[in-house]
């Protein structure tokens, strides 16, 4: 998209929200070649209904789009369906209801719990290691990406031996570096 394209500005975030999800005729030729359905875990957060909006509308007809979340906000559910989007409640953090799931050879994983949370460590650790691990085996046959933010460490020279982290890695001064051997 170039810069002449974008409107001056938006006067709803629902024009923001349809901006954002007409897809690229890159995207549709893309998606026409895609072999199977695309299964969206976690799709409930802050990017995942956007992301699976504009996976449906570059979809070629038949196939799915299917989102899975708690959907503790019931308008983002209904908004998914409105969209055309098949929306799963389940609790990811149950294999019994990733094994129910549809297996899609396509998976995108939204998932996860920032660090920094306060006051439940131990659900931080599960959502961010033990649910891609179970999802992981559960769509062994699936093709996998895994999607997440890439601000979660500042930007720091490459030269610089890494970021340090305070609160995001769950309260304890971490040093991040890369490997040195």
């Amino acid at each position: 998209m170039s810069q002449a394209e974008l409107p001056p500005r938006f006067d709803s975030v629902e024009a923001l929200e349809d901006f954002m999800t007409m897809p690229s005729p890159a995207l549709v030729a893309d998606l026409k070649t895609l072999q199977g359905d695309i299964l969206v875990l976690g799709v409930g957060g802050k990017m995942g209904p956007t992301l699976a909006r504009l996976a449906k509308r570059a979809a070629p007809p038949g196939k799915r789009v299917i989102g899975v979340a708690r959907f503790s906000d019931p308008g983002v559910r209904e908004a998914l369906e409105k969209a055309g989007v098949e929306a799963v409640s389940a609790d990811l953090l149950d294999r019994g209801a990733l094994e129910r799931l549809p297996k899609a050879a396509n998976v995108v994983f939204m998932a996860g719990r920032k660090f920094g949370a306060t006051g439940n460590v131990p659900l931080t650790w599960a959502m961010n290691v033990q649910v891609p691990a179970m999802v992981a085996e559960v769509f062994k046959a699936s093709r996998i990406v895994a999607f997440s933010t890439g601000c979660v460490y500042p930007f720091v020279p490459v030269g610089s031996g890494g970021a340090t982290a305070g609160d995001e890695a769950g309260g304890e001064p971490v040093r991040i570096e890369r490997d040195r051997q």
